[in-house]
């Protein structure tokens, strides 16, 4: 990991850090877990959140269109701050814990 690489992942996790979250380094980005659920990757200075259809997120965070085959959430640097954040992650892991176990 080079350093400007651990500087943003460890930016986002200290925003996350009453969660119960953390990352694995895969497919040349780190994947972020909460409660044990993927919930989204972290990628050059952005975090792609799963879309699970949270209604409370600013206007200017494009949500995914039918169309489009990735379904997340592009969430910029500039938002690793924000309020709104952790309650974003910890929904999409409840959410996704809950879908889970409608298909077992």
């Amino acid at each position: 990991m080079t350093f400007e690489e651990e500087k943003i992942v460890q930016k986002w996790l200290h925003s996350l850090s009453g969660l119960n979250a953390e990352t694995k380094k895969m497919f040349g980005c780190y994947c972020l877990y909460c409660d044990g659920q993927a919930v989204g990757w972290i990628h050059d200075d952005v975090l792609s959140l799963r879309e699970v259809g949270l209604d409370y997120l600013p206007e200017d965070i494009r949500r995914p269109g039918k169309e489009d085959k990735i379904k997340e959430l592009v969430i910029p640097l500039d938002y690793a701050d924000a309020e709104w954040l952790p309650k974003a992650v910890q929904d999409t892991a409840d959410i996704r814990k809950g879908k889970r176990r409608n298909q077992i």
